[in-house]
Protein backbone atom coordinates (compact mmCIF):
# COMPACT_ATOMS: atom_id res chain seq x y z
CA UNK A 1 0.00 0.00 0.00
CA UNK A 2 1.32 3.50 -0.76
CA UNK A 3 2.27 5.74 2.16
CA UNK A 4 3.49 9.28 2.74
CA UNK A 5 6.86 10.49 1.48
CA UNK A 6 6.94 13.18 4.19
CA UNK A 7 9.92 12.25 6.36
CA UNK A 8 8.76 14.56 9.17
CA UNK A 9 5.68 12.33 9.67
CA UNK A 10 7.85 9.81 11.56
CA UNK A 11 4.97 7.67 12.84
CA UNK A 12 4.14 6.65 9.26
CA UNK A 13 7.58 5.12 8.70
CA UNK A 14 7.96 1.56 10.06
CA UNK A 15 10.67 -1.05 9.86
CA UNK A 16 10.31 -3.18 6.74
CA UNK A 17 8.71 -0.44 4.65
CA UNK A 18 10.13 0.05 1.18
CA UNK A 19 11.36 3.49 0.16
CA UNK A 20 11.91 4.32 -3.50
CA UNK A 21 14.35 7.02 -4.53
CA UNK A 22 14.70 8.30 -8.10
CA UNK A 23 17.50 5.83 -8.89
CA UNK A 24 17.67 3.73 -5.75
CA UNK A 25 15.61 1.49 -3.44
CA UNK A 26 15.97 0.93 0.31
CA UNK A 27 14.27 -0.79 3.23
CA UNK A 28 13.27 1.23 6.27
CA UNK A 29 15.05 0.02 9.41
CA UNK A 30 13.52 -0.38 12.87
CA UNK A 31 16.38 1.77 14.28
CA UNK A 32 15.81 5.52 14.50
CA UNK A 33 17.91 8.64 14.99
CA UNK A 34 17.45 11.14 17.86
CA UNK A 35 14.62 12.88 15.95
CA UNK A 36 12.72 9.60 15.51
CA UNK A 37 13.48 9.33 11.79
CA UNK A 38 14.31 5.74 10.81
CA UNK A 39 17.54 4.59 9.23
CA UNK A 40 17.53 3.06 5.75
CA UNK A 41 19.10 -0.27 4.80
CA UNK A 42 20.53 0.00 1.30
CA UNK A 43 23.54 -0.61 -0.91
CA UNK A 44 24.59 2.52 -2.76
CA UNK A 45 28.15 1.92 -3.93
CA UNK A 46 30.94 -0.66 -3.65
CA UNK A 47 32.90 1.44 -1.10
CA UNK A 48 30.01 1.86 1.31
CA UNK A 49 31.15 0.94 4.83
CA UNK A 50 27.71 0.51 6.45
CA UNK A 51 24.45 -0.65 4.92
CA UNK A 52 22.16 0.74 7.61
CA UNK A 53 22.44 4.52 7.49
CA UNK A 54 20.78 7.68 8.75
CA UNK A 55 20.11 9.14 5.28
CA UNK A 56 16.34 9.59 5.02
CA UNK A 57 16.27 13.27 6.00
CA UNK A 58 19.15 14.07 3.66
CA UNK A 59 17.53 12.62 0.54
CA UNK A 60 15.54 14.96 -1.70
CA UNK A 61 14.73 12.31 -4.29
CA UNK A 62 12.11 10.17 -2.47
CA UNK A 63 9.44 9.18 -4.98
CA UNK A 64 7.60 6.44 -3.08
CA UNK A 65 7.07 4.79 0.28
CA UNK A 66 5.25 1.47 0.49
CA UNK A 67 4.28 -1.25 2.92
CA UNK A 68 3.22 -4.77 2.08
CA UNK A 69 -0.02 -5.53 3.90
CA UNK A 70 -2.14 -8.63 4.18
Amino acid sequence: MPLTTDVSDVEQWQGGDIVIFEKHIGIVSDRRNWDGVPYVIHHNDPWQTAYEQDILEKRTDIVGHYRISQ
